[in-house]
């Protein structure tokens, strides 16, 4: 499946992007095939225009030595950090160092089959539907698409061909 490697990580992020940032519109991808055997992409990126005018610039990669998570959002008056090891930290403007945000550890898994219980008892919507999800792999498939025809490409365009 060409594509497999932000398909399988990417697709969590980009939910993560459109939930920070707002709805994706369009996707300009790039993929490469460096480490792994077979034909699928091990490395990719996305640079994503939101429907604010916002851009963001999601990359995933099998090619690595180790996995490493990292999210910065700049913003005008502050800006928030996040790796795996560092944790969350913040900087607002101005300021010479970044501060860290304690942030309550949790198990997601158990988050995630708690809420499906509660939704299944009490008749109440998940707060990630199945519109949201299609609408964060429509984003993937944008950049996939992006690539391969080397474009920018409308998310909108993805969800009306039902590809």
């Amino acid at each position: 499946m060409p594509g497999g490697v932000m398909l399988q990580i990417g697709l969590h992020y980009v939910d993560v992007l459109e939930m920070l940032m707002g709805p994706a519109k369009r996707v300009s991808g790039m993929l490469a095939q460096l480490v792994l055997p077979g034909d699928n992409p091990d490395v990719a990126a996305l640079i994503i225009e939101h429907e604010n005018g916002a851009i963001s610039n999601l990359t995933a990669s099998y090619a690595s030595a180790s996995e490493y998570y990292q999210l910065n959002i700049y913003g005008k008056e502050a800006s928030a950090y996040y790796d795996l090891f560092g944790g969350l930290r913040h900087l607002k403007r101005g300021e010479t160092m970044s501060r860290p945000i304690q942030v309550e550890k949790n198990d997601t898994i158990r988050e995630e089959l708690e809420e499906f219980a509660h939704c299944i008892r009490t008749g109440t919507k998940p707060e990630t539907d199945g519109w949201w999800g299609s609408r964060n792999l429509a984003v993937v498939k944008a950049g996939i698409k992006s690539a391969r025809e080397r474009r920018v490409v409308d998310v909108e365009e993805i969800i009306a061909s039902g590809e």
